[in-house]
Parts: structure tokens; sequence; C-alpha cells
């Protein structure tokens, strides 16, 4: 599956879950991490063929990189969990989207079985593309409603510049706090 879809899928469920802005942030690392092995391209293409959805895409790297945030980072046990939970998120995406004979090393390094899908969809796939487009919609539901977008914590600056464009473009109206519901019909006469 993209890269892009597995951002925003992470930051969809970061506002789900009513993380801080940091933790939102460190649910689209989470969901995008497995990636990592995607830089074997680097070596040529057998390289790529041969360690893509095995260096990084495993219970290994996804246990390694939860431990490291919940040391380095100071996030919430919710933050954690949802790390991990995130981390194998990215692999079942993969598992579907990543095309027919991509399969995933989740017990490397310890075995070298590789687990397949036969219901694998190509790449390039409608089912891909409607994934992003929901989770697209979703990050722009929540840019609206909520006032922030993915770039919150790493581009403050950028995060208003987007969202001021957003507000020009859409005529976007104040939100209004849920504790505080707005009452449209004055009761003083």
């Amino acid at each position: 599956m993209p890269p892009l879809t597995h951002v925003l899928a992470g930051w969809c469920a970061g506002n789900v879950l009513r993380l801080t802005a940091k933790e939102r942030t460190l649910c689209i690392v989470a969901s995008v991490l497995p990636d990592i092995d995607g830089l074997s391209l680097f070596g040529g293409v057998v390289s790529y063929q041969t360690y893509r959805h095995v260096l990084c895409h495993n219970l290994t790297v996804g246990l390694a990189a939860t431990l490291a945030v919940v040391c380095l980072c100071r996030c919430s046990l919710k933050a954690s969990v949802a790390f991990l939970l995130l981390f194998h998120l990215h692999l079942f995406m993969d598992i579907f989207g990543s095309g027919p004979g991509w399969g995933i090393a989740y017990f490397w390094p310890w075995t070298s079985r590789v687990f397949y899908s036969s219901h694998a969809w190509s790449f390039t796939g409608w089912q891909n593309q409607v994934a992003f487009l929901v989770f697209a919609g979703w990050t722009a539901y929540i840019a609206v409603r909520c006032r922030r977008t993915p770039l919150e914590f790493v581009t403050p600056r950028l995060d208003g510049l987007v969202l001021r464009i957003l507000r020009r473009t859409a005529a976007v109206t104040p939100v209004t706090s849920p504790t505080r519901p707005v009452n449209p019909v004055s009761t003083e006469s």
C-alpha cells in the first residue's frame, strides 16, 4: 500500500484516540515505520526484492520500536499501545495492498517464513485508491472540525497556513466546544 495512505491512517487513528499532538505524530511514525526497509532499493533491485517486507515488516521491529517510544518519548500507555497496533495495521494493509506475491516475514529474524494472502490486490488497484481517498477525506474532516493537520507537531507554522487556506476556500465556520452547545435560538425577547 502506498506510504501516504499509511501516514493518513496513522493520523486518523491518533485523532480518534484523542492523543496529544506529539502522540498523534508518533502514530504517523508507527504507521509508516515498516516502509524503512524500502530503502533496500538503494542496494539494487535484487536487494529490494530480497529485503522488502522482511527487514522492518516484522514483530521484532514492531516490539523494539514500541519499546523505544515508551522509553524515549514518555508517551501515555494508550499511545504506546496505539503505536504497536498501528505498526500492525501497516502490516495488515500491506499483506493485501502491496500486490500478489508480496508477503510479510512476520517472525523474521527468528524464521524466514513469509505469510501471503491469496486475496491480495494490485498495488495500483482500485482498493488502494479507495483506501487513500477514505483516509484523505477523513483527514480533511479532522482539519476542518478539529483545526489541525498532520503537520501540527512537526511544523506548526505550516499547519496554521494550511488551516487558514482551508478556512478561506471552504468558508469554514468556527467549531464550538462539545461541552458548551450553541443555542441558535435566543430565549431573550
